[in-house]
Parts: structure tokens; sequence; C-alpha cells
């Protein structure tokens, strides 16, 4: 069970002022699904809330707005008054309905994807990559290169695009998009349309990549 401590404190605080407590649900689908717990009890000291169905739960667009009657009504009205009004949604609304319905419990996956990943990096030879494992909860992971001397572009940019010898070595050509973050850091995700099989072609390209820049340190010594 989460640690409701702090939420408790924010609730009550936000009560005694007489304010909201709004949570920016993009991932909550996600943490939910990592906590084994429903969305209810993550939500329980919250006034209103915002929930993504695209990304991990596959709607092409859209966000749901929950909270109480009164709020829904102002929202709504607001909404119109900024233009944002849409004709024929039905068919976005079709898709947000299959994504709460059938497509939650199996974000289960994406953390199980992603965790094959880190778990490759940490095994990879030459040891390129340091892993935070503990930091390892949902389909999103960040990771670091060791070597300085290799930046975070030029690995993603090496993962990105099919190199030399790669089709010979791997029997395909594979790019896996990443992205380079701060502090010497790439950033990966998992989502829906990504196979357990897609991510062991990223895990192959991976150690070829690692191969590649090994043995061009050799040659440069």
């Amino acid at each position: 069970m989460p640690d409701m401590s702090i939420p408790t404190q924010v609730r009550a605080l936000a009560d005694r002022y007489g304010l909201s407590v709004h949570l920016d649900g993009a991932r909550v689908m996600n943490a939910a699904v990592a906590l084994d717990v429903p969305p209810s009890t993550i939500l329980q000291h919250t006034h209103t809330v915002s929930v993504c169905l695209s990304k991990g739960l596959g709607s092409p667009v859209g966000t749901l707005l929950a909270g109480p009657q009164d709020f829904i009504s102002r929202a709504v009205r607001c909404r119109k008054a900024l233009g944002g009004g849409m004709r024929q949604a039905g068919v976005l609304a079709a898709a947000g309905k299959l994504s709460l319905q059938q497509m939650v419990g199996r974000l289960g996956e994406d953390h199980h994807n992603a965790r094959t990943f880190a778990l490759a990096l940490l095994d990879c030879e030459p040891s390129l990559f340091v892993v935070d494992m503990s930091a390892m909860e949902t389909n999103i992971l960040r990771f670091r290169i060791k070597d300085s001397a290799l930046s975070p572009q030029e690995f993603c940019a090496r993962m990105g695009q099919v190199g030399v010898g790669e089709e010979a070595a791997l029997g395909q050509g594979v790019q896996v998009l990443m992205y380079p973050h701060h502090e010497n850091s790439i950033r990966a995700v998992w989502h829906l349309g990504i196979s357990p099989e897609d991510t062991q072609l990223a895990i192959k390209k991976m150690q070829f990549v690692a191969a590649q820049l090994l043995n061009e340190q050799v040659k440069a010594q």
C-alpha cells in the first residue's frame, strides 16, 4: 500500500482553507498497476483528477476530467467558452472507452518489458551503463552512461539508425528511439505496441552498439 500520510496532510490543509486538491493523473493508471491498488486508493484525498487516455492506454487523443458535478459543469462551460467543443466526438469516445475497459490491465506488460531492458543494460559487456533498479517501477527507464567520452546524444543516434554490419550480425536492421536526457542520462519509455519480442530486439541492438563502441575504443588506443 502507498504511504498516504502526505496526501492526507495536504487534503486536511486544503479543507482548512477552503481549497481543492487536483491530481494531474497523466500516469495514474500506471501508478495503480505498479502499486497493485485501485485508482480510487490513489485518488481518495483529491477533489478532482485528469486522466490521460493516450500514452500507455493507447487512445489517439483524449483526457478525462473527474470531480464533483458543479465543478464539471463549470469546466464544460469554460471549455465551450474557450472554443474547446468538438463535433463527431463519438469515435474518440469509443477509443477512450476501450482504453479504460481493456488497456489498464495490460500496463503491467509495459512495466515488465522496461525492467527486462534495464536488467539487460546491467548485464551488458562491456559494462557501459548505470541503472538504478530501485527506481524502475513502471514503464519509464532512465539510465546513465559510465564513459563520459560517450554522450547520450551519440548513443541515442546510434540506437536510432542501422549501423554498418548490423543486418549481418542481427539478421535485420533495428531502430530504437530513445531520448537523451539531462545529467548524462537517457530516457526510454515502453508503451502499447512494443512487445516482448520488440524488447528483445532492442536489447540485441543495444549489445551491438556497445560492442561497436568497444571496438572503436580499442582501435583508437
